[in-house]
């Protein structure tokens, strides 16, 4: 499609490109503006911008740069896997994650972060091995071994795909936002008192910024980063303490991005153990605090902050495919 765009355009055509997709705009347009709260925030030739000084303009603020916030030293350890076994993982899977820690998942399409991620939360009847949370009063253990104890004990999944495995299609902003944590809106009969409901469901759009029409308005009419902020909010309804994040920013616009991030620093600084995938390199680089490197199913190297480059962890992504193929040339 940019090929027929660039063409028609080289033959003399105008062509007005609208998208959100910054790497796209800069690839095919010859200039690019910037729109913000209604007014240009930026025009210039796109040979002399970057995807940064588009999220600049956009937002104001560098979208992909770690915030030296002074943020707390991790504190105990939260959350153990203890030698996690599937038919994904060749190799068994040992991890910790500490209260008031991003610990990141980096690895290639199908390495098993995903699989890891869903396996926590008790959703692969086949595996093996232990998943341990550590009760933050008491500090003894407590075995999660299905969705139903990880819910229980404040775990949350928010799952790569949203729109089949994290949103209630066809259903409120307010449903969606409090479904999680149905117990404490309850009356003395057991159902579910709508003011209540209302009133939960817009601080909770208050508090993430959520631009819909109201807690009534149905999901399906909002925007994918805020379908997102819905998700993360349902979770501090139910105020988990253990977050398991798939691509939690995947198909959302730069400024809900943004927002998303700002929500994963305020939950690990307020002491929120948090284990996140993503894509994108320069996001994990961004956020985490540790980063664990899967390849092909096997845990293959860990990186403390400051220890890593995108470099090296594309070489720990590529290193077990890199491995295979030279034992099939042997």
């Amino acid at each position: 499609m940019h090929e027929i765009i660039r063409d028609r355009a080289d033959a003399g055509l105008s062509v007005l490109y609208v998208s959100h997709r910054l790497e796209d705009v800069l690839q095919v347009c010859d200039e690019v503006s910037v729109l913000r709260d209604g007014a240009i925030a930026l025009c210039a030739p796109c040979s002399a911008l970057t995807s940064n000084d588009l999220i600049k303009a956009m937002s104001g603020e560098a979208l992909m740069v770690h915030k030296d916030d002074n943020s707390k030293t991790p504190g105990e350890p939260c959350l153990r896997v203890a030698q996690l076994a599937t038919d994904i993982f060749p190799e068994p899977i040992s991890l910790c994650c500490h209260r008031g820690e991003i610990l990141g998942i980096a690895g290639l399409a199908g390495s098993g972060r995903s699989e890891l991620l869903h396996s926590i939360f008790g959703l692969s009847a086949e595996s093996k091995g232990s998943v341990l949370l550590m009760d933050a009063i008491d500090n003894h253990e407590i075995v999660i071994d299905s969705p139903s104890q990880a819910v229980k004990n404040g775990i949350a999944l928010i799952a790569e795909d949203r729109k089949s495995q994290g949103i209630f299609a066809d259903k409120s902003v307010s449903m969606n936002s409090t479904v999680a944590e149905l117990g404490k809106l309850r009356g003395a009969l057991s159902t579910i008192l709508p003011r209540r409901e209302r009133q939960v469901t817009e601080e909770l759009i208050a508090r993430l910024k959520v631009k819909c029409e109201g807690p009534l308005q149905s999901i399906d009419r909002l925007s994918g980063g805020n379908q997102q902020k819905v998700l993360i909010a349902r979770w501090l309804q139910a105020r988990a303490n253990v977050w398991l994040l798939d691509e939690p920013t995947r198909g959302v616009d730069v400024t809900s991005k943004l927002a998303i991030h700002e929500q994963l620093r305020k939950l690990r600084d307020d002491g929120a153990a948090l284990l996140m995938v993503s894509s994108e390199l320069e996001e994990l680089m961004a956020l985490c605090d540790r980063i664990l490197v899967l390849s092909n199913g096997k845990q293959v190297a860990e990186f403390q902050r400051g220890q890593w480059s995108k470099e090296m962890l594309l070489e720990a992504a590529f290193s077990e495919y890199t491995h295979r193929a030279v034992r099939a040339a042997c």
